[in-house]
């Protein structure tokens, strides 16, 4: 109280108290016993366990969440400065690039390594819903298996693409020998510099060998060499002729049904097919590369712009060739028609009572039929009903002006 008054009143006493040590952590936990209570954890946080909580959260106020003295990201940073470092690489870690470190680790203390929320498996399982299934799979990469992700992946940044720890294949030799079994599997072609996800899934899969369960003729019956050389030296892989022109001998039809329309910029170009198609299996329909939704988004929406591309997917649990036509179409953006058809197949009564749309309703601006894209926007719209304007004025003011 002495110490209090002091302050106030400005007298002797004030530089006294102004340094009075404060012992922390214990007047902390007379408010905060159960942050207390972590420190029987079995993994604590060194900062935590030197009992100075005031070197993380500020005593009195702060702009950011539980007082911490600055954002979750440069906090933490401030002392792991490797992590930052592992950030500035070419793959980054969302949760860490976000700087919600919290995600993943507990800030006092944890019963996990590294002070993680849950065993490490479980965590990524979290976010990659996608892998829930992989452990129950007929075929089960071994470090799947035994939720070990950090056998392959970098847990903050890497340099390489999905957080791989090294390149592939070099990551994969790291447990598989390329001996002489490894290559009479192979059929003898030297695979010193291939991409081994192209066959098989590095996860888990309903086939033997982790393949891919959907396999491509020549590839399923072993038939290498119809696509491919003889299997030795530096140009075994080396494909016999173009792409394109190798592809078309087989799926001639695909260009001769394509080739005429207004838009078909998809089948141009030398490695056009192989852009969207994986040449020797897929776990995607249609020999695809990823599924529609993640090949898609390699080329579309992909600049600075479109920051948050995954905004850009609506019409959730619907590919992107329901809409667009993936070879080609005399429509814009690949649109398989531009008349109400194109909405008609899942929103048949969308406007029976409302705006009309279609044959003899014609758009007093272009002089060109109303149809659906006319006020609904595709991709990203900024109001509810995929509308790209304001409906309560700002959309039908456009045209009814009085």
């Amino acid at each position: 109280v002495y110490s209090l008054l002091a302050v106030l009143l400005g007298g002797a006493g004030t530089a006294a108290a102004q340094l009075a040590p404060v012992d922390e952590p214990a007047v902390c936990y007379q408010c905060h016993g159960d942050v207390e209570q972590l420190g029987t954890k079995k993994h604590v946080h060194t900062a935590f366990e030197g009992g100075v909580c005031s070197e993380c959260h500020n005593p009195h106020a702060s702009k950011h969440a539980s007082l911490l003295v600055d954002a979750e990201a440069g906090l933490c940073v401030s002392c792991h400065e490797d992590i930052a470092d592992e950030l500035a690489l070419t793959s980054a870690h969302k949760p860490a690039a976000d700087g919600s470190c919290g995600k993943c680790h507990h800030p006092h203390a944890s019963d996990f390594p590294a002070q993680l929320n849950k065993e490490a498996s479980a965590l990524c399982q979290d976010c990659h819903a996608n892998s829930l299934g992989w452990e129950s799979m007929a075929s089960v990469h071994a470090p799947v298996a035994e939720g070990e992700c950090l056998t392959c992946h970098a847990k903050h940044g890497s340099q390489n693409d999905n957080l791989l720890s090294s390149k592939v294949p070099d990551l994969c030799f790291d447990c598989h020998d390329p001996d002489q079994d490894f290559l009479s599997v192979h059929k003898g072609y030297d695979l010193s510099q291939a991409d081994c996800a192209t066959c098989h899934d590095p996860h888990a899969s309903g086939m033997a060998s982790l393949l891919r369960p959907n396999q491509h003729s020549p590839f399923k019956g072993g038939n290498c060499k119809s696509c491919h050389g003889s299997g030795t030296g530096p140009d075994a892989f080396v494909i016999k002729g173009g792409v394109t022109d190798l592809c078309y001998k087989c799926h001639r039809a695909i260009k001769n049904d394509n080739m005429e329309l207004a838009y078909h910029g998809h089948l141009e170009g030398d490695m056009s097919c192989s852009n969207c198609h994986n040449p020797h299996t897929s776990s995607a329909e249609f020999l695809l590369a990823a599924d529609q939704s993640v090949l898609c988004l390699r080329c579309h929406f992909n600049d600075p712009q479109h920051k948050n591309r995954e905004a850009y997917l609506t019409h959730d649990a619907m590919d992107c060739s329901m809409c667009h036509a993936p070879h080609g179409a005399d429509n814009e953006s690949y649109l398989k028609t531009l008349d109400v058809d194109l909405c008609a197949d899942c929103h048949g009564a969308a406007h029976a009572t409302s705006h009309p749309v279609g044959e003899g309703v014609i758009d007093a601006r272009t002089g060109q039929e109303l149809t659906c894209l006319t006020c609904h926007q595709l991709h990203d719209p900024p109001f509810e009903q995929y509308l790209p304007l304001d409906p309560a004025m700002d959309l039908c003011i456009q045209c009814h002006k009085k």
